[in-house]
């Protein structure tokens, strides 16, 4: 009995000893699992925003992949095997592009999110007056974060078709880029594509704005008073009554349209009919809005904070003179932000030339138009209309060109400066003989 119990302990031993052998090879033939790693996705969080027609190239860095495969998924469609992929979208909208990387026995993944904005969406419109008898009219186009300009992006967009000679003012009215030249029809184009839409006819005299005043009219104020437009048929119809003689800047403000005229002074119409409603004081300097509805313009060393419902003017007097443009007209310069009550205008001569000094006037604060908000380095003033400001990103922003005559007006520069504490953004300088004359937003 003895003799059996130790035969079976050696038996058990053996066992045991063959158990842990084979354990031990089991392990050895388990394949070690290498997860490949995406060290770099290539794009800063995974997201970006482009625009049609762009292209952005994914490129991930990866480390421990070894012969890796790939496989680019874009909203749900196999677009690619390659390692790297190069997204050129032709639609606006949202994009996930999902990025798989095989190696071996393992895999990882990526998620890029893009969205896709039309051409001319994520940025501002420049109007350019044009270099007379050389060049007409154009428009540039600046995209938000970019260094550099893309130019006469309207000729571009629409081979074979011209703006005037002269360009003095360009808005976006329900999608729509309206752009005036004093001599020659105005130009009505896709705010977003900039594709040509149609034209208006040759108005009588030279054309200075245009006003949006509800879906299917608009106005077109010239030298020669101010004319409705039909902004289905483009058509022109005959000059609003009670307006001679040359009008300028206009604005819808509640139930009426402010026009800027250079003999009677602000003209107010009656929005649903077009008859004068009254003739408030002369202003050459116009219009911007605050966001308490109150409308400003100026002239000399008086601002006006207009009602846009009673219709009452208050005068504040400025330590500094406005002039307007009426002998060679342009939009002249003031803007307002729309965050906080406050308007920007700069001084200018008695010839119209602009300087380099930009002042916020905080409304009910007289001491704010002691000091200015922000000054243009010295080889740089203002031109044209001067500035804008961006509801966009709360910025303001001035086109300046090298001061002079001849050769100098072919430097220019974009400024962006914060509109609330006056710091600088961005500048972007440019050359070529554009005479820029208007920023427009795309909002």
């Amino acid at each position: 009995m003895r003799r059996f119990t130790h035969r079976l302990h050696q038996l058990f031993l053996l066992a045991a000893a063959a158990l842990l052998t084979f354990s031990a090879c089991q392990k050895d033939n388990v394949a070690e699992v290498v997860i490949p790693v995406i060290s770099n996705p290539g794009l800063k969080d995974g997201k970006d925003t482009i625009a049609v027609g762009d292209t952005r190239v994914l490129r991930p860095q990866l480390t421990n992949a070894v012969n890796p495969t790939f496989l680019w998924v874009v909203n749900g469609t196999v677009a690619g095997t390659d390692s790297i992929y190069t997204f050129k979208p032709t639609a606006t909208g949202d994009y996930t592009i999902s990025f798989k990387v095989s190696a071996g026995n393992s895999l990882n993944s990526y998620f890029y999110r893009i969205k896709v904005t039309d051409k001319y969406d994520n940025g501002l419109f420049i109007i350019n007056e044009g270099w007379f008898g050389h060049a007409n009219g154009s428009v540039n186009f600046y995209r938000y974060g970019e260094d550099t300009l893309y130019q006469n992006v309207y000729e571009r967009e629409n081979p074979g078709k011209t703006l005037g000679t002269t360009v003095d003012y360009g808005t976006v009215f329900n999608n729509r880029f309206y752009i005036v030249s004093k001599d020659a029809p105005m130009v009505i184009a896709d705010a977003h594509s900039l594709k040509e839409i149609g034209r208006t006819p040759k108005l009588t005299g030279n054309a200075n704005a245009f006003c949006g005043v509800n879906s299917s009219t608009g106005l077109i104020s010239t030298t020669d008073g101010v004319y409705p437009v039909d902004l289905g048929a483009f058509t022109v119809g005959a000059k609003i009554a009670g307006i001679t003689g040359q009008a300028g800047s206009m604005i819808r403000a509640g139930g009426y349209v402010f026009v800027m005229t250079e003999t009677a002074g602000i003209v107010v119409l009656n929005a649903s009919d077009l008859s004068v409603a009254t003739t408030l004081v002369k202003a050459e300097v116009g219009f911007a809005r605050t966001p308490d509805g109150t409308i400003w313009a100026g002239q000399g060393q008086n601002l006006y904070a207009i009602d846009p419902n009673s219709l009452t003017v208050q005068t504040i007097a400025l330590p500094f003179p406005l002039y307007g443009a009426w002998g060679a007209w342009n939009p002249t310069i003031i803007a307002a932000s729309t965050i906080e009550n406050a308007v920007f205008l700069t001084q200018t001569n008695s010839w119209g030339i602009n300087g380099k000094q930009i002042y916020k006037y905080q409304s009910g604060n007289p001491a704010s138009l002691q000091t200015p908000f922000v000054t243009l380095p010295d080889n740089r003033e203002l031109y044209g209309g001067g500035f804008r400001y961006n509801p966009a990103n709360n910025t303001l922003v001035a086109l300046g060109v090298e001061p002079g005559y001849g050769q100098h007006f072919q430097f220019n520069t974009l400024f962006q400066f914060n509109a609330t504490t006056g710091a600088v953004v961005k500048n972007v300088q440019y050359n070529g003989f554009f005479f820029p004359v208007i920023p427009v937003f795309n909002n």
